[in-house]
């Protein structure tokens, strides 16, 4: 088996989606699977090795080839073509010396994934990070991009080998619309680290959010609850998002009287994103806000994140992030500051309840990793084998 992946975004674009799929990638690599990774071209020097090890913190291997790919630009759009092109062609090119597999979470790739699973040596799988198929869920007015999102999962997915969904939820949805199709609920995965000083980071007394800013990730509620986290002596760190919302978030802790004990940094790369999780953190936090995206479809890759680095993890108590953090979290209602506050001091208050459970974060770590997860996948695409219903 040969795996490709395809995605139109640029190596090394700031924010999780890259990452995640650089991470996707490189644990089927991991085990021993030949993987290639089709993207846009960033335009920085070609040594990928470096990339990896020094941006994305992972080592090469020999069974990991990347592919980067420059966009046609027309007027000031930057079309994904070439892309989608060089990957079909790529993937026809491996399927003379092996059964391909082709995984793909860009909607917008799915017709021509559709024309080259007419080839019995390829097999095509989308890994929906969404659901389009059917927007009645979304509130307001729907967008035209949206409703040709859709317009293509209705026509193509049912053409597909299978689906790749992030969470249970997510495949009880699209078991509803295409019965008929496999499907295989895998969330993302973690990248165990070693414990490193548990006691240090327990002294460090800091609380973090990492990730996009957004209103829907609670973020506003966090920075609210900052007052009385810095009047127990508990540090904020909100570690992502751009610059006109890190100034806008600045100023409010100001206001508040909160920022001598809250930081903000940009997005940076993930290397050096897990490294301040390994060394200056001492609990994670995913206070989500109740959404229907939120609750059925999305795997947050911040809770990930903190228990790939034995964090504790404290959540809004919704099925996507439970399903993550499992045992190892602990949950408070959706825009409850109050219960998010307690949970955080009385994890920093006591010693003993910070290790016990800082080793259930490594432990739920240890289930959810990259390469545990490749070899479901692997072998749900295979067709070996089918999760049970």
């Amino acid at each position: 088996m040969i795996v490709l992946f395809v995605n139109k975004h640029a190596w090394k674009r700031p924010g999780p989606i890259v990452n995640v799929l650089v991470r996707n990638a490189h644990s089927f690599a991991e085990i021993g699977i030949e993987t290639h990774l089709c993207l846009e071209n960033d335009g920085g020097p070609p040594d990928v090795a470096a990339d990896l090890r020094r941006h994305y913190g992972v080592e090469p291997s020999a069974s990991l080839r990347v592919h980067r790919v420059d966009r046609w630009k027309l007027g000031g759009s930057r079309l994904s073509i070439p892309i989608f092109l060089h990957a079909a062609r790529l993937a026809r090119e491996l399927a003379k010396r092996d059964r391909v597999v082709v995984i793909t979470r860009e909607t917008s790739f799915l017709p021509y994934l559709a024309r080259l699973v007419r080839d019995e040596r390829i097999r095509g799988f989308c890994e929906l990070h969404d659901l389009y198929a059917d927007l009645s869920w979304r509130e307001g007015k729907v967008k035209l991009a949206d409703r040709r999102l859709g317009w293509l999962e209705r026509r193509y997915l049912p053409r597909l080998s299978g689906l790749i969904c992030i969470t249970e939820e997510q495949q009880r949805l699209y078991r509803a619309l295409f019965p008929a199709l496999p499907s295989i609920a895998a969330p993302l995965g973690t990248d165990p680290r070693p414990p490193g000083d548990v006691a240090r980071r327990f002294a460090a007394r800091r609380a973090v959010f990492v990730g996009h800013l957004h209103g829907a990730k609670g973020v506003a509620m966090l920075v609210e609850a900052t007052r009385e986290l810095a009047r127990r002596g508990i540090r904020t760190a909100f570690w992502g998002g751009h610059e006109r919302q890190i100034a806008e978030l600045r100023a409010r802790t100001e206001a508040l009287g909160s920022s001598a004990f809250v930081e903000f940094a940009g997005f940076r790369p993930p290397s050096e994103l897990a490294r301040a999780l390994a060394e200056e953190a001492s609990v994670g936090v995913a206070p989500l806000q109740d959404t229907f995206y939120n609750r059925y479809l999305t795997c947050p890759v911040k809770v990930l994140d903190y228990l790939s680095h034995g964090l504790p993890v404290i959540g809004s108590d919704l099925p996507s992030v439970r399903e993550v953090a499992a045992g190892a979290g602990r949950y408070v209602r959706a825009e409850h500051a109050d219960a998010l506050i307690e949970h955080v001091a009385a994890l920093l208050e006591r010693r003993d309840a910070y290790e016990a459970a800082a080793a259930a974060a490594r432990a739920r770590a240890r289930e959810l990793a990259w390469p545990v997860r490749a070899s479901r996948i692997a072998e749900f695409a295979s067709g070996r084998s089918r999760p049970a219903t």
